[in-house]
């Protein structure tokens, strides 16, 4: 399997503030040729008073440099991470980006997936909690990602930032350029109605550029509330593939990727341990029962992991 949302640099970060690596150990126990083999391990930026609630007061200084903090954690990665595990990174929220052109030194760590905003609104753009879209700033951080060959992720942005990005892309296409665009960890709204899921005509809108949908095994992207009404794991991962069926019927299921955002291993809160759908341990063997009774072997396999290869191979 292909996990193509994993926020595993914050979690290498905060173990490495902490002084502490038992949970990423743990974790990573579960990569191993039979059950998740690639991934896009990505680092938040959020505003700072968010991070400072959310992670500690230690994660962004005015003194630190986002540069330092991809490196170490992205070394601490290779040292625990077994070879074989094909990864891509990827940063969420580029708030605290000195200048567009640290997009260059982070492409040479193997940054890859560029996702502009958190939920908070930043220099570059608006996420889910703000109503405004692209700054002229943030049209010139679009157009460096994708002259660096970067994909552009869409999940988190509000309608008005993903429309100004479709059309900038557009844009781009138009003129001869390839561009990689996805929503890495976003569902269908038209099944579960919260603000980080996607309208169907954002999902055309997505199609229009080739561009692809990381339907994420969240369970309260699946069904609404579902941890609050202690929805059962069997009527979840029934939901969990009726979004799929959706957004493939829409997209083609040559487009659509799997996401966990699963922080079970990464946070000592216990609410984030009730998350996750399928036990990250079994993943793949979870995902491959439901849904080949529901697709052909082809559609199967492209979902779990032919389709993200395919995409990975175009932008390393």
């Amino acid at each position: 399997m292909y996990d193509l949302h994993y926020d595993l640099l914050t979690a290498m970060y905060m173990a490495k503030l902490n002084n502490n690596f038992k949970n990423i150990k743990e974790w990573i126990e579960c990569y191993n040729k039979d059950n998740v083999i690639g991934l896009v391990a990505t680092m938040c930026f959020m505003s700072k008073d968010e991070m400072d609630r959310e992670y500690n007061k230690e994660y962004y200084k005015d003194s630190n440099n986002i540069i330092d903090m991809f490196e170490s954690s992205i070394n601490l990665i290779k040292k625990y991470m077994p070879k074989y595990i094909d990864i891509l990174y990827g940063i969420e929220g580029c708030d605290f980006l000195k200048d567009i052109d640290d997009l260059e030194i982070l492409y040479d760590l193997g940054v890859r997936v560029v996702n502009i905003v958190w939920n908070e609104p930043n220099k570059y753009a608006s996420g889910n909690r703000d109503t405004y879209g692209l700054t002229n700033l943030g049209k010139k951080l679009i157009q460096k990602i994708i002259d660096l060959n970067m994909i552009i992720d869409l999940s988190h942005a509000n309608s008005k930032t993903f429309d100004d990005i479709i059309n900038l892309v557009k844009e781009e296409q138009n003129k001869g350029k390839k561009v990689y665009i996805y929503a890495s960890h976003s569902n269908s709204k038209k099944l579960c109605d919260i603000n980080r899921n996607l309208t169907d005509e954002q999902i055309k809108k997505i199609k229009e550029v080739n561009g692809y949908i990381g339907v994420c095994s969240n369970r309260n992207f699946v069904i609404k509330n579902a941890v609050k009404n202690n929805v059962s794991d069997s009527d979840l991962r029934k939901a969990y593939i009726e979004h799929i069926k959706y957004i493939g019927n829409i997209i083609g299921f040559d487009k659509v990727l799997l996401s966990t955002d699963d922080m079970t291993f990464s946070n000592g809160d216990e609410d984030y341990k009730k998350l996750p759908i399928y036990n990250y341990r079994y993943i793949k063997e979870e995902l491959y029962e439901d849904l080949i009774n529901s697709f052909d072997k082809k559609i199967t396999n492209g979902i779990i992991y032919m389709n993200a290869r395919n995409l990975f191979a175009k932008i390393k």
